[in-house]
């Protein structure tokens, strides 16, 4: 593996040709996210397809991830932008000027705080006369559709959209891995997405964009009840002070890991080079930071999606990812102790300790070698994220592209023996790692799988191999 943390991918125009989208497979990506807030739905079902298509013929496991676009608030303008000076106040609700969820209104306080356009523009809620205006608190222009945001606040939106249920039904017909909710608020929100899921039969992997005050302050419940996690920092930068989200960030991994889902840090990663060739310093450290941070995957947005530098921007991203990791140091602090009674946890915290043992001792180790079946051993090792890969070796092809997310996972696809995991089953897997020049002879494995193949949970062994 070139890199064992994931890359997810936005499709957007400068990625939608089924080359590009080869291309940015080859140079590193796991996963292909589609904003579904952009584009119809024919055009995203079309692209799925063309996903699943090339990955087949280049025999990769990729992700699909579909991102909803979740009660997210946006301006309504009627007639042209509005120009506002600083003092001037703007009513709310007007012919001319509303917004999305205009029953929110009612919900205003004098005084809160309102953004527009990222921050782009500040205002202040003025009350009078049983009319709501925004005073500017600066000079600027209203433009149709930009995201309004009041920070810290909490208002009885629905989650889902009709979009988003229209969205679901794409979703439901084309077989995607993982479904992101964008602007969770509590557990509820993600309640109410899982009934809708499970009532369409979607089995995909439920993603919680983290990227609202309310959600910080309900992490640890929202984690308790989802596959993972994403660091959504472009709305979270809005809703909390800038200096504060590289602080949420780390709380928002840590508690993906101690939670034992996966997490996604993204947004600006590599923003510049939506023009430019090259990043800035800043954000090369930024993709090494979340390495540091133990990210399972750093994601790309407008860069792939409507960049001029697509391709560039993926490569520059596996090479800042797979220094780091040659390079990372090998910090036995790091890795969670899993407070349970869970076999397969518990076992897979052996298995580290024994593979930080061999590292130590100057063994020539390769990584881990997983017989899985419903990926969850692969995943328990991958939570202490070692700097070698994770060989995980599944009968199930649905199995396998839900693992794409996961820090250092390699899936190959294994059809499961009707009994026990035999000797010959592991060393059938050792001849593909050897033939694929994954592993080298003489080289040591930590093997991981249960006594027999089709069992969830049931991982009972732990062995060292040399090859």
């Amino acid at each position: 593996m070139s890199h064992l943390t994931k890359i997810v991918a936005t499709i957007g125009p400068s990625s939608e040709s089924e080359k590009m989208i080869s291309r940015l497979i080859e140079s590193g990506v796991d996963v292909f996210r589609f904003n579904l807030k952009h584009n119809d739905l024919a055009w995203h079902a079309q692209k799925i397809s063309a996903v699943k298509k090339i990955a087949a013929d280049l025999n990769k496991n990729i992700g699909i991830l579909a991102d909803l676009q979740g009660p997210e608030i946006r301006v309504r303008l009627t007639d042209r932008p509005i120009k506002v000076n600083k003092g001037q106040l703007v009513e709310l609700g007007s012919e001319a000027f509303t917004i999305s969820h205009p029953q929110i209104s009612e919900y205003l306080r004098p005084g809160q705080h309102v953004l527009i356009e990222d921050g782009l523009l500040e205002f202040s809620v003025v009350k009078s006369k049983g009319k709501v205006f925004l005073e500017s608190l600066g000079e600027g222009t209203i433009y149709d559709k930009k995201n309004f945001n009041i920070p810290g606040a909490d208002f009885p939106i629905p989650v889902l959209e009709d979009r988003d249920v229209a969205a679901l039904e794409m979703i439901s017909k084309n077989d995607v891995d993982f479904v992101a909710l964008s602007f969770v608020r509590d557990t509820n929100d993600v309640s109410d997405l899982k009934k809708e899921m499970a009532r369409m039969k979607i089995g995909a992997k439920v993603i919680a964009k983290i990227e609202t005050e309310v959600a910080i302050k309900n992490l640890g419940k929202i984690a308790e009840i989802v596959d993972g996690l994403m660091v959504a920092r472009g709305d979270l930068g809005v809703e909390i002070s800038l200096e504060k989200v590289p602080y949420y960030q780390k709380e928002i991994i840590k508690t993906a890991r101690k939670k034992n889902i996966f997490v996604i840090t993204a947004t600006q990663m590599l923003q510049s080079m939506i023009d430019r060739s090259s990043p800035t310093r800043a954000e090369v450290s930024d993709v090494a930071g979340a390495f540091y941070d133990r990210t399972d995957a750093v994601m790309l947005s407008a860069e792939t999606a409507t960049g001029h530098h697509v391709e560039a921007a993926t490569k520059y991203m596996s090479k800042i990812l797979s220094f780091s990791e040659e390079h990372g140091n090998f910090d036995t602090k790091i890795p969670v102790n899993p407070k349970t009674k869970d076999r397969t946890d518990l076992i897979c915290e052996s298995a580290f300790n024994l593979y930080t043992s061999l590292i130590e001792s100057g063994k020539k180790t390769a990584g881990f070698l997983v017989f899985t079946q419903s990926g969850k051993t692969a995943r328990s090792i991958s939570r202490y994220h070692p700097l070698l890969p994770i060989y995980a070796f599944v009968s199930d092809k649905k199995v396998a592209d839900s693992l794409s997310v996961n820090y250092g996972v390699k899936t190959f696809l294994h059809p499961a023996g009707k009994d026990e995991v035999t000797k010959e089953d592991i060393l059938k897997a050792i001849r593909i790692l050897l033939d694929k020049n994954f592993v080298k002879k003489d080289m040591t494995l930590v093997v991981l799988h249960g006594d027999y193949w089709a069992v969830t949970g049931g991982t009972s062994t732990v062995r060292v191999i040399n090859v």
